[in-house]
């Protein structure tokens, strides 16, 4: 998601740059548009990278937004493409032939790569629905029913207790006690093996001080 919104960043400030070559400063219909779309560009994915931070009401913003720049994007490019001419001349007249040629030249090939712009934002945009309304938000780790949470703290001082009562026997407990131990543990709370290591250690450490 954020490596799309990047992308989408790089398209605004393209946009912006290439409506300002076009004509400087912009005051005519596709240099004007050019630099709003750039300038949409980057509100929306300002909030597309604050919202893929598990801001999901964020992306809202973002869908709104990018929504709208495409919008416009898509008529830019229609307009382009079916009313070129009209909008060259707008900006330099035919009887400047050197300065009307490269307009043209340059929109000619502008409206194919805002094009693919367009389906840039489009995956973007499909991507922050997804990730807005389909994808589950990670829930926080306490974030337990009445039932668990309880369930949870009896086990845990349970496990409590069984430590200090293993630990009261002996503070020098060699390998062979603690694997009794383990083997003890493991039959009553299930085998633990992922973090037995860190486990070990840090019991060993506690017991023998």
């Amino acid at each position: 998601m954020r490596i799309a919104i990047f992308f989408n960043v790089v398209i605004g400030i393209v946009l912006i740059v290439f409506g300002c070559k076009v004509q400087n400063p912009p005051k005519d219909f596709a240099p004007v548009m050019f630099v709003i779309l750039g300038t949409l560009n980057l509100f929306a994915s300002l909030l597309g990278f604050w919202g893929s931070y598990h801001k999901k009401r964020v992306l809202v913003g973002f869908l709104a937004c990018g929504g709208f720049s495409t919008l416009l994007q898509v008529g830019l490019i229609l307009a382009l493409l079916f009313a070129f001419d009209s909008v060259v001349e707008k900006i330099e007249p035919r009887s400047n032939k050197a300065k009307y040629d490269q307009v043209a030249k340059q929109l000619s090939t502008a409206r194919w790569v805002a094009l693919g712009f367009v389906i840039v934002e489009m995956f973007t945009l499909t991507m922050a629905v997804l990730l807005r309304f389909v994808i589950k938000e990670e829930q926080p780790y306490n974030s337990f029913d009445p039932e668990s949470a309880e369930q949870r703290t009896n086990t845990l001082t349970s496990l409590a207790r069984d430590i200090e009562k293993f630990a009261s026997k002996s503070k020098t407990m060699g390998e062979r006690a603690y694997d009794k131990v383990r083997s003890k543990m493991a039959a009553k709370y299930g085998n633990y093996s992922a973090a037995d290591s860190d486990w070990k250690s840090k019991a060993k450490v506690s017991w023998r001080t």
